[in-house]
């Protein structure tokens, strides 16, 4: 592959690719550190490519590989989400009159949630916040169509069933 051509690649994938890894990481150092891992080994590997899905989907496997891999070696068993949004926004109680703080409560519940999560799970929902269809999210993790959507499914009933206890209905 040429580096136009590679160069085209990281900059129709890279922002996917360091969200996944920020979603597993929770630190951008970390985040960072992943995401090159992820496009040198794209790199060594993109004339193995044989299209049996699309590339975003082939690279997002790998993102997600060298996530779980990391923390293996690493032998984490807490994998934290987080993000620079949610980095600063502190201990602070909300204002019920601001809906800006609304909004930090929901992403403060959403990070809690989310560390609570097995590593699987934590997959699933960071694809499916990338807005992959339920048959990309399969061929990333391995899971049948019907077993992403189901998983999904009980996740976000799970988030609103959380969010109820904690905050009634809203």
């Amino acid at each position: 592959m040429k580096e136009e051509e590679f160069k085209k690649v990281v900059d129709g994938n890279y922002g996917r690719i360091s969200r996944i890894c920020l979603h597993y990481f929770g630190s951008r150092e970390e985040a960072d550190d992943a995401c090159q891992e992820v496009l040198l080994k794209v790199w060594l590997s993109i004339d193995k490519f044989r299209g049996e899905s699309s590339l975003s989907t082939w690279i997002s496997r790998i993102a997600v590989n060298v996530c779980m891999t990391t923390f293996r070696n690493k032998k984490t068993e807490t994998i934290r989400l987080g993000s620079e949004e949610l980095k600063h926004l502190g201990d602070k109680m909300p204002d019920e009159n601001d809906p800006g703080d609304e909004e930090e409560e929901k992403l403060r519940f959403f990070k809690s949630f989310m560390e609570k999560l097995p590593a699987a799970d934590r997959t699933l929902v960071s694809l499916y916040l990338e807005e992959m269809d339920s048959s990309d999210i399969a061929t990333v993790t391995g899971l049948s169509e019907a077993n992403v959507r189901t998983r999904i499914h009980r996740i976000k009933k799970q988030i609103k069933e959380e969010w109820e206890v904690r905050y009634g209905t809203r």
